[in-house]
């Protein structure tokens, strides 16, 4: 489950009344939250209070300051340097990602009416504010809302979410007798060049990885000197064309996910291939051929195909031609064979071409 709920706190910027607002941690001593929050701060050298409620059993009260250096690029958000670090399991990080009318968006704040246990707000992107059309607001995205609540007052400065990623800051600004009738954010992209001046880094969204393309053989790819092929060979495999298209396909996966460096991708990549060792294990331990290798091979191929949507099943959607390219993946680094000895076959089938050549 997706959980930030830790990271975020509350503030208080003078009186406690009328100054209220959420801030949200992106490192043991930084937070964020809206810049009119921390008015007070500047007109009349008000203190800035925080509170985080969900880190510990007890409160975790700190001091807040805005860093001046981001103060110049005059944003709707403000950072502030804590007067003392907050450890915490998480640390919020902003994302770059393409935000779109009717993405569903959550958030998690201290509006005034919940201000004691906090509210998590989620609904649909209502519209993208762009340069061609009114902005009465700071924001540049829209929100739409229903809730059992009235006034969001309080939620400004809370992190918004599309898709996990944090893509904004909520703002609720626009008032009618004392309460938010609207709620909008600003997007990271309306701040970025400051966080890149304090080297805040943002993540780059990733499109999701799709595995399910099959790559056709260039004829200038010779994998004849390939340990898998030589494996193929000694155990008198030599119709090998479909396991070298196999092979193929199985590289180019295993450079998608090894490209990306998503250690969730890695780790379920690894983990089907262990599956696959397994499975080629089973039928091998009971072979007896020293020399002739097909029927091992076709008893694997029939196993991996009958445990593809079940065992074999994984989270990134892996053709089942990738997965029998994994097994020739596993040749070539000799962890498994085509015959009862595989590694002294291969020796001997070396040492024989070695005479004829």
């Amino acid at each position: 489950m997706f959980t930030y709920e830790e990271a975020v706190g509350r503030l208080i910027c003078g009186d406690e009344d009328e100054n209220r607002a959420t801030v949200f941690l992106i490192s043991p001593t930084k937070v964020v939250t809206a810049r009119h929050a921390v008015d007070d701060y500047y007109l009349e050298h008000k203190e800035i209070n925080l509170e985080f409620l969900n880190i510990q059993k007890e409160s975790i009260k700190r001091k807040g300051y805005p860093i001046e250096k981001f103060e110049s690029f005059k944003t709707p958000i403000a950072i502030l340097e804590l007067d003392n670090p907050v450890a915490c399991n998480t640390y919020l990080k902003f994302c770059y990602d393409e935000i779109e009318k009717d993405n569903i968006y959550e958030t998690f704040g201290y509006p005034v009416v919940k201000w004691e246990m906090g509210h998590r707000t989620k609904n649909k992107v209502l519209r993208l504010v762009t340069n061609d059309m009114s902005r009465p607001y700071d924001w540049d995205i829209d929100l739409n809302y229903d809730a059992n609540i009235e006034d969001f007052s309080g939620l400004s400065g809370a992190p918004l979410f599309v898709k996990d990623k944090l893509v904004g800051v909520v703002l609720a600004e626009s008032k009618a007798n004392h309460k938010v009738i609207s709620l909008g954010s600003v997007s990271v992209k309306r701040f970025s060049d400051a966080l890149d001046k304090l080297e805040i880094l943002i993540d780059e969204s990733l499109p999701e990885l799709s595995l399910n393309e099959i790559h056709q053989l260039d004829e200038s790819m010779d994998f004849s000197e390939s340990l898998f092929i030589m494996k193929l060979e000694s155990a008198e495999i030599y119709d090998h064309e479909d396991c070298q298209q196999e092979f193929f396909n199985a590289e180019i996966a295993k450079s998608s996910v090894e490209g990306r460096g998503l250690s969730t991708e890695i780790k379920e990549f690894s983990m089907l291939k262990e599956n696959i060792k397994s499975v080629w294990k089973t039928q091998h331990r009971s072979y007896k051929e020293e020399n002739d290798g097909n029927d091992l091979l076709t008893k694997v191929y029939e196993r991996v195909e009958d445990l593809n949507n079940t065992t074999l099943n994984s989270n990134l959607d892996i053709p089942l031609i990738i997965k029998k390219g994994i097994l020739h993946q596993l040749s070539d680094e000799c962890k498994i064979g085509w015959v009862k000895d595989y590694k002294l076959r291969l020796e001997n089938f070396l040492n024989e071409r070695t005479e004829i050549e």
